[in-house]
């Protein structure tokens, strides 16, 4: 997203009565002056009065290029109230359809609809691997471009960047040290958990488990061969054990899409400040963005495994914070009576909250996603071909590259 900066007010037409006219910075008027000293003696008194109507002739041309260029000029573009209705909806279709394309693959392929062996089972394999890497790549691309580069403008605006240039990259650094303690803290509560259990499974002396299963069927053989018959109705069931990785991935997910999240806030925020001619081109930019951004969210979502109401909330969530934002920015734009109502410290909160997002999304593309897809990828490593990672790396090559020319725009 591009925020625009409000120019500030022309002084060209702020001359005053007591210098006949002329404005001591203009150009015009230094080069008059120049051109008045090197003429003769006699001739000084009859060019000054047609020097001075040159000077004001000049100073109202360039009023009326600055009233009609509409170039830097927010008077020259209106505020379009309709339009920015629509955006609303717009993003939440953009959002959905990116998203929902994710699961419906994600469903193609958990039922199995493709032929097994088939030619169609071999393109829709390559067809979603290369999405996925896709994906992946546009969460790169987002926290460094649309995220930690784009914290630079609200820093810049509120003045901080006069002290330290880089506190972007500050703030980036400390969500990448956050998502990593995250991580680090709960690889450790699963070591923990795994060998905790491993000590239950083990006989506190040897011989005790066979001793007490053999005394237990010699003192009550009926209640063993009771409960040695399959009676689901009556028995007891063991609660089912949730896999430690799947865990993981479902924390990992929820913490990538409440970054982006919030970046979808902030990004509508800005859309919905924006005058009609900046609004028609960020509106392609940002549905664009929202659809493959929507795309790589449910690639991580599938692949934490939620369950069904869980990925529904999680679709919800991403398709309606964009739109949210929208109307914050038009309630905010109209309330202030076409102010943006960006304060310094409104500004200093943006940059520092894209920036922190921007390091955790950035941990988690290149540290966890990148690495446990791709770089780490066992099936991959012991593969006859290297077609499917060369398709996987390809997919997150094309990422990048979407998103890094969406962020021209947006």
């Amino acid at each position: 997203k591009k925020r625009r900066r409000r120019p500030k007010p022309s002084t060209l037409g702020a001359h005053s009565s007591s210098t006949c006219g002329f404005n001591p910075k203009s150009t015009t008027t230094l080069l008059n002056a120049s051109r008045a000293r090197n003429r003769p003696p006699g001739s000084q008194a009859c060019k000054e009065h047609g020097d001075m109507n040159m000077n004001m002739e000049n100073i109202a041309a360039a009023e009326e290029v600055m009233a009609t260029n509409p170039i830097d000029n927010q008077d020259a573009d209106v505020y379009n109230t309709p339009l920015q209705i629509a955006g609303v909806f717009i993003i939440i279709v953009a959002s959905i359809s990116g998203m929902g394309l994710s699961y419906v693959f994600g469903w193609i392929k958990s039922k199995g609809a493709m032929r097994e062996g088939g030619s169609s089972e071999w393109i829709f394999g390559i067809a979603l691997e290369l999405l996925k890497g896709c994906g992946l790549g546009v969460i790169i691309c987002t926290s460094l471009i649309h995220l930690i580069g784009e914290a630079y403008l609200p820093f810049e605006e509120s003045g901080m960047a006069d002290t330290y240039e880089q506190w972007p990259m500050v703030f980036a650094m400390i969500g990448m040290f956050i998502m990593a303690i995250l991580e680090f803290f709960h690889h450790r509560f699963e070591a923990r958990a795994r060998l905790a259990d491993e000590e239950e499974d083990k006989p506190t002396r040897p011989g005790d488990k066979e001793m007490g299963t053999s005394l237990e069927t010699y003192g009550n053989p009926v209640q063993s061969s009771y409960r040695a018959m399959d009676m689901p109705s009556i028995q007891a069931k063991e609660p089912p054990k949730i896999d430690k990785g799947i865990m993981a991935k479902q924390r990992n997910a929820m913490l990538v899409e409440g970054s982006i999240l919030i970046h979808s806030v902030l990004i509508g925020f800005d859309l919905g400040l924006q005058t009609e001619k900046n609004w028609i081109t960020l509106i392609i930019a940002i549905s664009f963005h929202q659809f493959f951004e929507g795309f790589a969210v449910g690639q991580i979502v599938l692949d934490a495994q939620f369950g069904f109401w869980k990925k529904v909330a999680m679709i919800s969530f991403y398709s309606l914070t964009t739109s949210v934002g929208i109307c914050i920015g038009i309630g905010t734009y109209l309330g202030n009576g076409g102010d943006s109502g960006e304060t310094q410290s409104v500004l200093i909160t943006i940059g520092v909250i894209d920036a922190i997002c921007g390091g955790l999304l950035l941990f988690a593309g290149m540290s966890v996603f990148w690495t446990e897809w791709y770089v780490n990828n066992h099936e991959h490593h012991v593969a006859d071909s290297l077609f499917q990672p060369a398709i996987g790396f390809v997919g997150v090559a094309m990422g990048m590259a979407i998103m890094a020319v969406i962020g021209i725009w947006a």
